[in-house]
């Protein structure tokens, strides 16, 4: 497929390929491309088709007999004339739709299988970091169970432990204590709890700090740092609220429950430093010592401690997740030629553009609901299916919503089908009206219980921001 230009002109198509919260965002920021008039969303999710651009079929949900057969998501694109095909999620990278569809010409942002052992094994991604002397904290990996026993009760500090494969964003318990690591190394290379990602563990010394996410784009011959940065939220409750925590067993780790834009601590300074110290010599490895023609995402989890240590806790080949949600929308760079240059090796050409406002994305979870037998307790533990989903034509105007973990039923309309079901995102002048804005409007919305006469099973964390 031979790439054209498409400057000024309305007639590209794009193909978004995922089905979560993260991939909605990217089709819904490439369908606000003045080069685009078409975005197909596959596998999708239909919480799409309650949004603006899905009414009106800018995004259109793709169904594919089998959206895992990625020679059918080849033949699609060809047939369709699609010009770039975006993937959004680590699976399907780690599953080589990317070398698929390049082997048919066909434009891509995203990197090889090859090239996806940077998140999917941190044991290697580990040696990298620490061959090329950026921070991270001190580790040591396990294939046996006994020997991770062992280690952890003789190290004498707190940890965190981790599958060393992909996990869905959810394979890392932080641990308080020697009973908390033996607890997850059990549930982990025992119960295989993230499946094969448990064969080998990583066992790193806990930090404390400010986390901060960090994106660059590669082309294979550019880097392309974005000069804005984010917090996410990985626990499933505030940490004032003793009693759910309690009642819950726990403040168990997510895979996000909220994020805010910008980060209180962006600054130039700051900025140029993660660039110097840390983007820039592991792009170098990527490209120079490895050779490889890397195009697509490279996210940086980063760690500021009290003394002002910098150090990388992961490494992921795409956005992160809410992540994404918020940069997106302070993004005001065309997303269409942002995915076309790094395509075509021509980052050096993008101009970052990012507005004024500040963004904070409250993420809405099931949480307790009635169950057939029992109780559920929510997301991350076992949650309801099925519930209702109400309150989305009440929100203000403005805000923006990514579904995730939804379905359509034939008598209830739109309901909730994952453990995180929506992001809900507000935008504002300063960063205490964004936070208003957005807990005035998620508290509109309902999961509908029917089994517990209709009560709100919806839940989320209060503190996103502060």
């Amino acid at each position: 497929m031979s790439t054209k230009k498409y400057w000024g002109i309305n007639m590209a198509k794009v193909l978004v390929y995922g089905s979560g919260g993260r991939d909605h965002c990217l089709a819904d920021k490439y369908g606000d491309s003045r080069h685009v008039d078409k975005v197909y969303f596959m596998p999708g999710n239909p919480g799409v088709l309650y949004t603006p651009k899905g009414k009106r079929g800018l995004i259109e949900l793709v169904n594919l007999a089998d959206p895992n057969d990625f020679n059918q998501v080849a033949g699609f694109c060809l047939e369709n004339k699609v010009d770039l095909v975006d993937v959004g999620s680590e699976n399907p990278l780690s599953s080589g739709l990317i070398d698929v569809l390049n082997h048919h010409d066909i434009p891509t942002v995203g990197p090889r299988q090859e090239y996806t052992k940077l998140e999917s094994d941190r044991s290697f991604t580990n040696f990298l970091l620490r061959s090329i002397g950026v921070g991270k904290p001190e580790h040591k990996v396990f294939f046996d169970p006994g020997d991770a026993r062992k280690y952890v009760k003789n190290i004498g500090y707190q940890v965190v432990v981790k599958a060393n494969g992909l996990a869905a964003g959810k394979g890392a318990i932080v641990c308080n204590d020697v009973e908390d690591a033996l607890c997850a190394i059990e549930d982990i290379m025992v119960k295989k709890v993230f499946g094969k990602s448990g064969d080998r563990v990583v066992i790193e010394e806990r930090k404390f700090g400010t986390e901060i996410s960090f994106f660059a784009y590669l082309d294979g011959k550019h880097v392309l740092p974005l000069k804005m940065f984010c917090q996410d939220y990985k626990q499933a409750f505030d940490d004032h609220d003793q009693e759910s925590i309690q009642n819950f067993g726990g403040n168990l780790n997510t895979g996000g429950t909220g994020c805010y834009c910008p980060h209180k601590l962006v600054s130039d300074s700051l900025v140029n430093r993660i660039i110097r110290e840390i983007v820039n010599p592991t792009v170098n490895v990527i490209y120079n010592d490895y050779g490889w023609n890397y195009k697509g995402v490279v996210y940086f989890g980063l760690n500021l401690d009290p003394d002002n240590q910098l150090e990388v806790f992961e490494i992921n080949v795409r956005h992160g997740d809410p992540e994404f949600e918020v940069l997106a929308r302070k993004f005001s760079t065309d997303f269409f030629e942002l995915g076309m240059a790094v395509w075509e090796g021509k980052l050096d050409q993008i101009k970052q553009v990012w507005n004024q406002q500040y963004y904070v994305d409250v993420i809405a979870m099931e949480g307790r609901s009635k169950a057939s037998r029992g109780w559920n307790p929510g997301y991350p533990k076992r949650y309801g299916k099925g519930h209702q989903i109400l309150g989305l034509d009440d929100l203000d105007k403005g805000i923006a919503i990514y579904f995730a973990g939804v379905d359509i039923s034939e008598d209830k309309g739109l309901v909730t089908w994952g453990g995180r079901v929506l992001h809900l995102i507000a935008g504002d002048e300063t960063l205490e009206k964004a936070r208003e804005k957005a807990y005035h409007n998620i508290r509109k919305i309902t999961f509908v219980d029917h089994k517990m006469d209709g009560a709100n099973c919806m839940r989320f964390r209060t503190g996103i921001g502060m």
